[in-house]
């Protein structure tokens, strides 16, 4: 289980997702489903934006639950439920990280949610077959830009960007100071308008 520094324990009065993380510790299953249903699309859309293959994500965002379960006699409520679930699926994407020995796969075809940079950037949808394939290079770009982000960069980006976490949440679930997780986002976005910048000044 993840750990956090000692600090004093919150109520479900602080955080309503904790009284469904203390069902989960005493064996409520229904409680499992319960958060499931809180988290399960959210953690897709994180694990998605890390690796643009829906399978994979929908995968980890599993494995995630599983390790919910797994440590529900260990889990004490120092940190909030979903600072502690992202802790989780974090140690997950390192894993799976550990495991490949490519470079992360990107959905050529465009399949599954598109990132929101990628909406921003894109041309509208036409039935105009130059403007679809217009939209296809727009998003690989982008897909392609947040891949070659370092690791660090592009996790707190993904946090920040499509999850709408705070930088003090990031930084609860990554373990490192405030200022890090700023300076990684601030030479994201630097690096990401450096990569796309002939797209933004279209």
């Amino acid at each position: 289980m993840p750990a956090f520094p000692v600090e004093a324990r919150l109520t479900a009065i602080d955080d309503p997702d904790i009284r469904t993380m203390e069902r989960i510790r005493d064996g409520d299953q229904e409680a499992v489903v319960e958060l499931v249903g809180r988290f399960q699309d959210e953690l897709i859309g994180f694990f998605f934006h890390l690796c643009w293959d829906q399978l994979i994500s929908e995968e980890l965002a599993q494995d995630v639950f599983v390790n919910v379960y797994r440590s529900r006699t260990r889990w004490v409520a120092t940190a909030k439920v979903r600072t502690w679930v992202y802790r989780i699926a974090h140690n997950l994407w390192i894993d799976h990280l550990r495991r490949q020995r490519r470079h992360l796969s990107i959905d050529a075809d465009g399949e599954g949610e598109r990132p929101p940079l990628a909406e921003a950037l894109a041309a509208p949808r036409s039935d105009d077959p130059e403007a679809a394939d217009r939209d296809r290079v727009i998003r690989d770009r982008v897909a392609r830009a947040l891949a070659d982000l370092p690791e660090g960069q592009r996790v707190v980006f993904v946090m920040a960007n499509n999850q709408g976490m705070r930088y003090q949440e990031i930084a609860a679930v990554l373990g490192i100071p405030e200022g890090t997780v700023k300076s990684r986002m601030h030479n994201a976005v630097r690096a990401l308008r450096d990569d796309l910048v002939d797209l933004v000044e279209d």
